[in-house]
């Protein structure tokens, strides 16, 4: 059945956006995006391919790694509104698996009768006890703290609310094209990387970066390249692969300005 599911939810995560709200699908990585997956030399003898699947009886979905070996973390991402967690996730999952184990779970609001895009509620609570809930199905034992947010645009906000809520379990963040300027004040991370892409709108992201530097937290601007909003841009595991090496890298280092001045 899971195999099942995982050919139907790839071929939801191929189709095209229908409208501008929609966008958050990555684009331009038919043959990329979905088969990233380590090729036969880099595996380890009968370890199986890495991958992203839906957890068993959950819905709306959460997509977890499956197979090959990964770092000790944790790793979430947040879709953005009318969006599907399937694609992102796959576009980034080696990248990912570098550092821990990744997960995405599918907004709580659909966005339309019998559409596969989903948005995402305000109900922060709710989103962080399916978070807790799949690491816990993955083997994680509690306290489950220390995880890695990633969110896009409506993500962004939502990641930025959990990490809010609960400092010590949401312990760094990575805000793609949110909605609006983050404020440092009130957010107690390790580190915080701010993105856009290089044909989206980037001066709040900017902006945010600046704010928590001025802050004397650590913070740095990066762009996703060719990317347009909801777009992981030509390269997501390159890019990804960049922002999580900064993003893990010992917070002890003081504050700069990541060439933002």
């Amino acid at each position: 059945m899971i195999g099942r599911a995982l050919v139907v939810f790839a071929a939801i995560a191929r189709l095209p956006a229908r409208c501008e709200s929609m966008l958050e699908l990555p684009a331009g990585h038919d043959s990329g995006v979905l088969s990233a997956r380590p090729s036969h030399s880099e595996l380890s003898l009968g370890e199986e391919p890495l991958r992203m699947e839906p957890l068993d009886q959950t819905a709306p979905p959460i997509f977890v790694m499956r197979g090959g070996s990964h770092g000790p973390g944790k790793l979430v991402f947040v879709h953005g509104m009318c969006g599907h967690a399937l694609g992102y996730a796959q576009s980034f999952q080696r990248s990912a698996a570098r550092y821990g184990l990744l997960i995405a779970p599918q907004g709580d609001i659909g966005c339309g009768p019998g559409s596969p895009w989903a948005k995402w509620s305000m109900d922060t609570a709710a989103l962080d006890a399916r978070i807790v809930s799949a690491f816990h199905a993955l083997g994680v034992s509690d306290p489950v703290e220390d995880i890695t947010a990633i969110g896009y645009s409506q993500g962004a906000s939502r990641a930025e609310a959990l990490a809010r809520r609960w400092p010590k379990r949401y312990t760094r963040l990575i805000l793609i094209a949110g909605p609006a300027k983050v404020s440092p004040y009130g957010l107690h991370v390790q580190s915080a990387l701010l993105m856009a892409g290089s044909l989206d709108r980037q001066d709040m992201m900017q902006a945010s970066a600046r704010a928590f530097i001025d802050a004397r937290q650590r913070s740095r601007y990066m762009q996703l390249p060719d990317a347009r909003h909801g777009s992981m841009g030509s390269s997501p595991e390159l890019t990804m692969s960049r922002a999580l090496d900064w993003l893990y890298e010992s917070p002890s280092r003081p504050p700069t300005d990541g060439g933002l001045r």
